[in-house]
């Protein structure tokens, strides 16, 4: 029997393609295989495709990476979010603060 300690289940490949090959597709599988959340309501998601996603809860289909979703994204998501918002805010502020002219 082959001992695949080191590389888990790239191990089905045996000593072929070297071991960096090998570990790198271990750590790609790894991630693939746990449970992916979608980025907007936190349901669970399927892959459609490479880097399509469709989530289950509420139906969104969206892209993303290939074989597993960042779980940063909804955080780097949340903060444009709140740069947008404040920068609306400003906006609005800087039209409401505008100097009256009079032009007599």
């Amino acid at each position: 029997m082959v001992k695949t300690k080191l590389v888990g289940v790239a191990g089905r490949f045996g000593i072929r393609y070297g071991v960096s090959p090998r570990r790198r597709i271990t750590a790609i599988e790894s991630k693939q295989r746990q449970k992916q959340f979608c980025i907007f309501c936190k349901g669970r998601v399927k892959r459609l495709s490479k880097g399509i996603w469709l989530c289950k809860k509420c139906g969104k289909k969206f892209a993303g990476h290939t074989y597993y979703l960042e779980q940063s994204t909804q955080d780097t998501l949340d903060k444009k979010i709140e740069e947008l918002a404040k920068s609306k805010e400003k906006a609005s502020k800087k039209v409401l603060n505008k100097p009256k002219i009079d032009n007599k």
